[in-house]
């Protein structure tokens, strides 16, 4: 059963996280929290399948999706590393001028033994962390292993692709993709970094004529590209994911929240808390006030039930202009917790709301 969302806070939980896998990987610090929040957005939506990682090297990546399975006591699905454990295959012309520099600099700082990890090696850290019920390693080369284990993964969650040159990469996808279940999530590490990786995607996705979104994450030192199954992109998600933990740390669990997002938000989001939509009638959204009166006696009318806090989210946030006198009420009346491009948050005064 996976844990409620008002049990994980970012900056409580995941520092320590961070710090248990950093001697296993190489990939950078924000890529790991983006991939944080991508294995907290499959639990708190319920979105299901397997969390999969191609290329996992030494193991960091996929031993973080496995610690925050292992902290929300999510035994119904695993987290499946698939590497040949032995290094990888030369790269070829398609992968460009870049990949073949890499590959001839075997002194170069990130080259580590043609990215070599002996899967003992892996399986024992897997085991010193806790994590061995969690996880399963595959080794060999994807041409061979996926296919033949493709029937033992099933549904998949979150694929995430660090196989770096063209063909393997297009070998993942032609064999993984379909698996992937709506709503999930592909990681391209090496979208960014190499030509080939790139090439494949392209490739790939024009000869299923999907018109998936192609976004890049992370920062400046490093971004890499992640494709959601879905109407809505991974950037929307995690700005639904960042709202709630904008909630858990500013809101006591339990407490009513008059949430103004034209209901966008509210279906998906995992707080915990109880969210009253606004305008409201028999606990539904019925759409946005006639004028600043109707909003503030709605206001008024919500806060006679209960609602001691307002929260206005990014889809609404045109509130400010369309209903002046309605946030200035809000305003005077009430205490501004929380302002950010995603949220603005007021605590109301009972007595006056």
């Amino acid at each position: 059963m996976d844990a409620g969302a008002g049990e994980w806070l970012e900056e409580r939980d995941l520092p320590e996280i961070l710090r248990k896998v950093r001697p296993f990987t190489m990939v950078p610090q924000t890529s790991l929290v983006d991939l944080a929040r991508q294995v907290r957005v499959v639990l708190e939506q319920k979105i299901p399948g397997a969390l999969v990682e191609c290329g996992s090297w030494r193991g960091g990546a996929s031993f973080l999706m496995a610690e925050i399975l292992r902290r929300a006591g999510a035994r119904d699905r695993k987290v499946w590393l698939l590497d040949s454990f032995e290094g990888i295959q030369p790269p070829q012309e398609i992968d460009g001028p870049a990949a073949k520099e890499w590959a001839a600099n075997k002194a170069g700082p990130m080259y580590f033994d043609n990215l070599r990890a002996p899967v003992d090696e892996v399986r024992a850290a897997a085991m010193d962390l806790g994590l061995s019920g969690y996880t399963e390693l595959v080794a060999g080369w994807f041409d061979k292993t996926l296919p033949a284990n493709r029937d033992r993964i099933g549904p998949i969650a979150i694929l995430r692709i660090d196989a770096d040159w063209y063909a393997s990469v297009k070998c993942c996808l032609d064999e993984l993709y379909d698996q992937v279940v709506d709503d999930g999530v592909i990681i391209f590490d090496d979208y960014f970094t190499w030509d080939g990786c790139a090439a494949a995607v392209h490739e790939f996705l024009g000869q299923r004529k999907v018109a998936h979104r192609i976004e890049s994450i992370g920062d400046a030192n490093f971004t890499c590209a992640v494709v959601r199954k879905s109407k809505t992109t991974w950037r929307w998600m995690q700005q639904l994911h960042l709202l709630a933990q904008d909630l858990i740390r500013s809101v006591p669990q339990g407490e009513q929240v008059v949430l103004i997002d034209q209901d966008a938000c509210r279906p998906m989001l995992a707080s915990g808390h109880e969210l009253a939509p606004f305008t409201e009638r028999d606990g539904k959204y019925w759409g946005p006030p006639a004028d600043d009166a109707a909003a503030i006696a709605e206001l008024h009318r919500l806060g006679a039930r209960g609602a001691k806090y307002v929260a206005i989210a990014w889809p609404a946030l045109w509130f400010l202009d369309q209903f002046p006198i309605f946030v200035d009420h809000l305003e005077r009346e009430g205490r501004c917790l929380l302002r950010n491009e995603r949220l603005i948050l007021f605590e109301l005064d009972r007595a006056n709301a």
